[in-house]
């Protein structure tokens, strides 16, 4: 066995890996794919490195910030809405104090999230 460089489908460095040696040809190695005989990279944090014939250095691109998700005033009011199972529980046992509550705290929801104009 043998120490071989991995790399990935663009070039850049993955780790070490090992190609064994064939048992009909003796210093001859089958190599993984993507591996590469040479010396492991040397590079800081912060970069990563590319085989290009030799070592190429490159410092690693920073992600954008993510935009923050914007919710529409249905999707809030969704969210905050009480369970409807607790409308329908209250229908079932004719319960009203139970129904009128489901209902204050769905203006309560709708009062927090108007209907944009």
């Amino acid at each position: 066995m043998k120490a071989v460089i991995q790399l990935d489908e663009h070039g850049y460095f993955l780790g070490v890996t090992t190609a064994n040696e064939s048992p009909l040809e003796p210093g001859i190695f089958h190599m993984p794919a993507n591996t590469i005989d040479t010396s492991v990279p040397t590079f800081k944090d912060g970069q990563r490195a590319r085989w290009d014939g030799k070592w190429v250095l490159e410092d690693i691109p920073v992600e954008p910030e993510p935009a923050p998700i914007v919710l529409t005033y249905a999707q809030k009011r969704a969210r905050e809405y009480p369970p409807m199972a607790d409308y329908l529980d209250g229908i079932v046992k004719g319960d009203k104090s139970q129904i009128d509550k489901y209902i204050a705290d769905c203006k309560a929801v709708k009062l927090k999230y108007p209907k944009p104009m």
